[in-house]
């Protein structure tokens, strides 16, 4: 489980924080493009939602103290339609889908296998309570409420939310833009023919792997760093410095794979920069990290499982920081324990905050009247089983904020 009190930095990365610049420039976003980013002002809802009664339910729209009744049906009302024209006068109803707002006059919906046609009429032979069937106005959310918080990372569930209720644009970070140096002599980069590649590394070439492992792993885990180039040099010291030294020029974090440990090919100790060189980790102890002028430097190990390391442990946090994160994207499904029954017949996905307590992971389900991710405070979503669960049952989670330690 990737939890963030697992990532936690070895501590000695926290000298440096203070010296990394934090990037200042913000940029206008579509909200359909903004997953990935770090939120540059809090995202405030600009109005109630949804502004008038919107079906949860296919079937007839209705008025509630009409109920039970015969209605005469004038009309029809799909998902993306609002038909101002069409006002329901006693005695008559609509047919509405899902998502669809009701038309004035109506304040509940009647599900389609709950009446019984009559040519042009519908009969219902039950009371309907007001907002039956609907979301009432503002259900979603209200005026003003912070959706998303400064520093938060947006995901793809804060994109379908935030476009749920008419929001399409907002203030993110630019992302941090990294360039990689991959040093070595022995390295063969790809494209290579695989056969002549396999014969070469049984005479002791190397296939360049490790710079790609942690490109991936910025790519994957990290949507708000931007990996810009990866170069491979030899272990000729002036090449490798002039690869770096160009990249400082043109991008905000170096990182360099190969030749981090203590040999005459040590780059990192040649560079001359001053900063943290060893950490008490294993694999990667001899990771380093310098800030030149605001910016990291980042020595890795050649070996990929050291270099991963000192990038979960190391880099990480690092650019965490120089990217503005105050809650970065969950990844993946876990396993969490309910803190409260959920009841239900049916199979139910519902929205839940998860902390990290004594004895694991825990998920408390949030209350909702409504289909949107307009959650702020949900980190995820969990699968309850037809039945229900009790307290204490333990559930699959899919989290898609990272989780905190309570």
């Amino acid at each position: 489980m990737r939890y963030l009190s697992a990532l936690n930095p070895v501590s000695r990365v926290a000298e440096v924080l203070p010296k990394v610049k934090k990037i200042e420039e913000v940029e206008k976003v579509a909200v359909w493009e903004a997953a990935g980013r770090v939120v540059a002002r809090d995202v405030l809802a600009p109005h109630d939602y949804p502004p008038h009664p919107r079906a949860a339910y296919d079937g007839y729209a209705v008025n509630s103290d009409a109920t039970p009744g015969r209605f005469k049906v004038v009309g029809t009302v799909l998902v993306g339609q609002y038909k101002r024209d069409l006002v329901l006068r006693p005695g008559e109803t609509a047919y509405v889908t899902v998502g669809a707002f009701l038309p004035e006059g109506a304040d509940a919906v009647v599900p389609e296998e709950a009446v019984k046609k009559e040519g042009d009429y519908v009969l219902v032979e039950r009371k309907f309570e007001k907002y039956a069937n609907a979301d009432p106005p503002g259900s979603y959310v209200r005026k003003g409420t912070a959706l998303l918080r400064t520093g938060y990372v947006v995901t793809p569930f804060d994109v379908v939310g935030l476009l749920d209720v008419g929001i399409t644009t907002l203030y993110a970070y630019r992302k941090v833009k990294v360039g990689i140096v991959a040093t070595g002599d022995e390295l063969l980069v790809p494209p290579i023919d695989p056969e002549v590649a396999a014969e070469l590394v049984m005479r002791g070439r190397v296939i360049e792997s490790t710079a790609s492992l942690v490109a991936w792993y910025i790519q994957t885990f990290m949507p708000y760093v931007e990996v810009r180039e990866k170069v491979v040099t030899s272990d000729v010291h002036e090449e490798v410095r002039a690869a770096v030294e160009k990249f400082l020029a043109q991008y905000d974090a170096v990182i360099i794979t190969g030749g981090a440990g203590p040999s005459e090919i040590d780059h990192f100790y040649k560079l001359g920069y001053e900063g943290l060189r060893g950490f008490r980790m294993k694999p990667g102890r001899p990771t380093s990290i310098a800030v030149i002028d605001g910016k990291p430097v980042f020595g890795l190990s050649g070996y990929p499982i050291s270099a991963l390391h000192g990038t979960v442990r190391i880099v990480e946090p690092v650019l965490r920081h120089m990217a503005n994160v105050v809650k970065a994207p969950g990844y993946g499904w876990h396993y969490a324990a309910v803190t409260q029954d959920v009841t239900g017949d049916m199979a139910q996905i519902v929205r839940v905050k998860l902390e990290i307590g004594e004895g694991g992971l825990y998920a408390t389900p949030i209350k909702a009247k409504h289909h949107s991710f307009t959650e702020p405070e949900a980190d995820g979503v969990a699968l309850i089983p037809p039945g229900g669960v009790k307290k204490g049952d333990i559930v699959a989670v899919l989290a898609y904020r990272d989780v905190k330690k309570s």
